[in-house]
């Protein structure tokens, strides 16, 4: 019974990717890129769901261009995971693993898909670890050296 309750709690772990976009500023040192939520304005990365037919880094990719603005360098290997749950309008729990990407910004757009649902902002990395809720992302983002 075990063995069958850890396999559909396995198959309800819904799949995620994101990106930590950075730069270094004109000192530099590095800056981590944070958007809000739409929903309750907190503080987060962007994170997507995987596309059909592209690699999870080009999907992290899209959306950091679709939430946050910019464009730049993806690696295409993974910086870190981490889980968080959502509950649904319906009342239901979802579990989500997000798959995390660096991202050095190139470009930041004036206009993106989502400029007006959400902020975006620049912040040092022990700064932008504070900001989001979630541990396992923040320790993502506190211990993020980038190359």
């Amino acid at each position: 019974m075990r063995g069958v309750l850890k396999e559909q709690a396995a198959e309800v772990l819904l799949q995620r990717y994101g990106a930590v976009p950075w730069r270094r500023d004109q000192r530099g040192r590095v800056r981590v890129l944070l958007v809000t939520s739409r929903g309750r304005g907190r503080w987060i990365v962007p994170t997507g769901w995987p596309m059909k037919d592209k690699p999870s880094y080009l999907s992290a990719a899209m959306e950091a261009f679709d939430e946050a603005g910019v464009i730049g360098d993806i690696l295409t290997y993974p910086l870190a995971g981490y889980r968080y749950v959502r509950e649904t309008a319906e009342g239901v729990l979802q579990h989500y693993h997000v798959t995390l990407f660096a991202l050095r910004v190139r470009g930041t757009l004036t206009h993106w898909p989502e400029r007006k649902q959400r902020i975006r902002g620049w912040f040092d990395p022990e700064e932008a670890a504070d900001k989001v809720e979630n541990a396992e992302l923040a320790r993502a983002i506190r211990t993020f050296q980038p190359d």
